[in-house]
């Protein structure tokens, strides 16, 4: 039996309900959706959105599909003298920073995440719950 994924007609939808989000909130956003094996399967930036936010977006959406959970929910605070979890050095990158949001069916099996940047970390983050809500 195939593994349930995320088809281009959502991914298509959940950018489009993004970019309105984005758009609310004034932002120029950067929108990229995985699917459950984190491979690309839309993408798209916004017009005046940083160039840095294409890769930004990416990772953000892998983040969330390998911890299959919000990107958010692994932004643990930094605390001086403290070790820190790193993994920009992992195979593509992952960020732990709002903006990743897992996008899973009514049966709550991962279909693939989407990923956000344009705004702070909390916009981003905000942006993405609109999206796949």
């Amino acid at each position: 039996m195939a593994q349930p994924t995320i088809t281009l007609e959502s991914a298509t939808q959940a950018i489009a309900t993004g970019k309105h989000k984005a758009q609310e909130l004034g932002l120029n956003a950067v929108f990229a959706v995985l699917d459950a094996g984190a491979n690309l399967v839309s993408f798209e930036r916004m017009d005046r959105a940083w160039l840095a936010s294409n890769d930004l977006a990416v990772a953000k959406a892998r983040t969330s599909v390998m911890f299959e959970m919000p990107s958010e929910a692994l932004n643990a605070p930094v605390q001086l003298g403290e070790p820190y979890a790193h993994f920009d050095h992992t195979n593509g990158g992952l960020l732990l920073m709002g903006g990743g949001m897992p996008i899973t069916d009514v049966e709550g099996n991962l279909l693939g995440a989407l990923g956000v940047s344009g705004g702070t970390p909390d916009q981003d983050a905000e942006i993405a719950r609109a999206a796949v809500s």
